[in-house]
């Protein structure tokens, strides 16, 4: 029997699933609790990261999607960052009649933009990060990508930081995954697909989704990678959750 995963819910109405990346749902989605006044947030913590509640090996986009569908319910609106954001895809494809909405912020789904220079460096750091091959610099450049300088933070979140940092090792690449595009383009929910305007390479990626997918594109800066922590990205996720 697979254990418990570790979910948290507050709030009441509609139901949103968040799904954070590679660093904790503490600090993913600390600033969407005013959300909480008018919806109902399900934040899982990945199965294969600290404290999920399941001691898998690693961390599995596929596994992930798994996990979400057991979250949805009837119909729930879908936000995944970054590493999230490929297992929310991967159900949404699969399922597509239980999802209200889907929003993919930053999410590695490299079938986006397959072809870009930028893209392709990003998802060969991404690799070599995952699989505990990578040199100190490339380690370097995956972790400014990311918006992530353990140096800079300090106490608590320092601590989640680092442990964010060592649970990514031996994770599944989101190179291997097969997200059916098309499927996601053609189901009957609306996407949106937000960046930080940080990275050439991502922004590219995010603009090659959102072509892909028909979907409603967004840039919210002020905070690098860690986009739902960035000034106004409540109201952007907010005023896409009440058109969909």
């Amino acid at each position: 029997m697979e254990a418990d995963l570790s979910v948290t819910e507050v709030g009441r109405g509609p139901a949103v699933v968040l799904v954070h990346g590679g660093v904790g749902p503490e600090i993913t989605w600390e600033r969407q609790r005013p959300l909480a006044e008018r919806w109902r947030l399900i934040i899982p913590k990945r199965r294969g990261f600290p404290g999920s509640g399941d001691p898998a090996e690693r961390q599995d986009f596929e596994t992930d999607s798994h996990d979400l569908s057991r979250l949805i319910g009837d119909r729930a609106h879908l936000v995944g960052f970054s590493y999230g954001g490929v297992g929310a895809a991967l159900v949404a494809a699969r399922e597509p009649d239980r999802i209200r909405s889907l929003s993919l912020i930053e999410s590695p789904i490299y079938a986006g933009a397959p072809d870009h220079p930028e893209v392709r460096r990003i998802a060969r750091a991404g690799d070599a990060v995952l699989s505990g091959e990578a040199d100190e610099t490339t380690e370097r450049e995956f972790l400014a990508n990311a918006g992530v300088d353990p140096s800079a933070a300090s106490g608590r979140t320092a601590a989640l930081i680092r442990e964010a940092i060592e649970a990514a090792r031996g994770g599944r690449p989101p190179t291997e995954a097969e997200v059916e595009l098309d499927a996601i383009a053609a189901a009957p929910f609306p996407v949106m697909v937000v960046s930080g305007d940080h990275h050439a390479g991502i922004e590219a990626l995010s603009d090659g989704l959102a072509e892909k997918l028909g979907a409603r594109r967004e840039i919210v800066r002020g905070a690098g990678h860690a986009v739902p922590r960035a000034p106004g990205f409540n109201e952007v996720l907010e005023d896409f959750l009440r058109s969909a």
